[in-house]
């Protein structure tokens, strides 16, 4: 016994090494910035679809109001990319931070779901810099701490998720719909500092030399071997993930308050009980060595198996075992849903070029956008003409396809060894 307690100290010693050298430079300062977007995120995003239903949206308009502003956000991101790779990374994420900042405030004010809906489109537009966002992480990274870089940051990130749900569940069951508004001038202001934060600390990684604007665009066209491997990535992120987690990014939350009866503070109880499961697999796997691979095909069996079951089961319903369930089945997929992020941003850093990430991943997010505004839609759909219990089990096979094309597109040649082998400009 004692024997296995070293054993764990030591794992966890080495892990924290690990992270310590992770945060340095753009990387704690992202790492900051995100944990405080996170802090105030945590307290409302759990309850946004609740707060859209008290400001009059129905079933439907909650999944097409999401739906524009996904929408939005893919529209935005293809301008996003292209000045990434034409003005750098800095600049980019400070006019898109003070324009979220803006919108924060909006939030708050909204008189009804429609108002809201406008508000949301901005704010989902004004994202436009996540392609500079992201590459400035990916450039920041230090070569083969790619996994282990992401994994620090989710951890960072996943922190406030300990216990920002059960306050904001205790606010939303408390004084209703006022307790999100009230987040969201918090949060407000937590942007705020987050835009100072960053003027102050982000330093450029990339400085394009003799580039305008058609050769950016043209210049893909030498690329075409990295591209032609990431769009075979970007299936999986941008249509069959979309599909699989349309309805529980959509409708979880008012199943669960409303359908299953359990109280907004257990479910931001429930939301922190997960968030802990990340953040202790996070510490654990950020000391070992792990095969990227292996990981990606584990985690996206265990969510395609786990995430979309247990919950619709009508059966359920009026179970004392309910919370058990609900528990043990948010707890599995958040764990495999954070290993399974990292190991697919880490394959993409690996295989893109510096001077295109910024279009490569805004293509991306264009891509993954656009499937999660159609997932919202068909979700919409489901939801209103199956019920949850069969339009969850349609999304569940959808989930084990993807499982299989995903293992399929990973296991055949090791990406680090694809990449040794790559020459310039493929």
């Amino acid at each position: 016994m004692l024997a296995w307690l070293e054993g764990v100290v030591g794992e966890l010693r080495a892990s924290f090494r690990e992270l310590r050298e992770v945060f340095r430079g753009n990387i704690a300062s992202i790492a900051i910035s995100w944990f405080l977007f996170n802090l105030t995120g945590s307290l409302i995003n759990p309850f946004f679809a609740k707060y859209a239903k008290d400001l009059g949206a129905g079933d439907y308009e909650v999944a097409l109001m999401r739906s524009l502003g996904l929408l939005a956000l893919a529209l935005s991101l293809v301008p996003g990319g292209v000045l990434t790779d034409l003005l750098g990374r800095v600049k980019v994420i400070l006019v898109g931070t003070g324009l979220v900042t803006i919108s924060q405030f909006l939030y708050a004010l909204a008189p009804d779901w429609r108002w809201l809906t406008t508000i949301y489109v901005f704010d989902n537009a004004a994202h436009f810099y996540v392609p500079a966002l992201t590459a400035i992480v990916m450039d920041s990274l230090r070569r083969g701490k790619e996994f282990k870089g992401f994994l620090a940051l989710n951890i960072v990130t996943s922190i406030p998720g300990l216990f920002m749900p059960i306050v904001g569940g205790y606010l939303y069951q408390t004084i209703g719909s006022l307790g999100i508004r009230y987040g969201f001038v918090l949060q407000g202001f937590v942007a705020l500092s987050v835009l100072i934060l960053r003027i102050k600390t982000l330093r450029e990684t990339f400085k394009p030399v003799d580039k305008d604007l058609g050769r950016i665009i043209l210049e893909l066209a030498g690329y075409r071997g990295v591209l032609t491997k990431a769009l075979k990535l970007y299936l999986f992120t941008s249509i069959l993930w979309q599909i699989t987690h349309g309805l529980p990014n959509t409708y979880m939350a008012i199943y669960i308050i409303d359908y299953l009866e359990v109280s907004p503070t257990t479910w931001g109880a429930l939301s922190s009980i997960a968030t802990l499961g990340v953040i202790s697999s996070s510490i654990l796997l950020a000391g070992r060595d792990i095969d990227i691979e292996r990981w990606v095909a584990r985690c996206a069996l265990v969510i395609s198996s786990t995430l979309l079951v247990y919950v619709a089961l009508p059966s359920i319903r009026g179970s004392h075992l309910v919370l058990v369930i609900l528990l043990s089945t948010s707890l599995s997929s958040s764990i495999a849903s954070n290993i399974l992020n990292s190991s697919l941003s880490t394959l993409q850093t690996r295989m893109l070029p510096p001077e295109i990430r910024g279009r490569a991943v805004g293509i991306q997010r264009v891509l993954d956008n656009l499937g999660a505004a159609a997932g919202a839609l068909v979700a919409g759909v489901l939801y209103t003409s199956l019920g949850f219990e069969l339009s969850f089990m349609f999304s569940g096979v959808v989930g084990l396809v993807s499982t299989a094309y995903l293992y399929a597109i990973t296991s055949s040649r090791s990406p680090r060894a694809r990449l040794e082998r790559r020459g310039p400009g493929e």
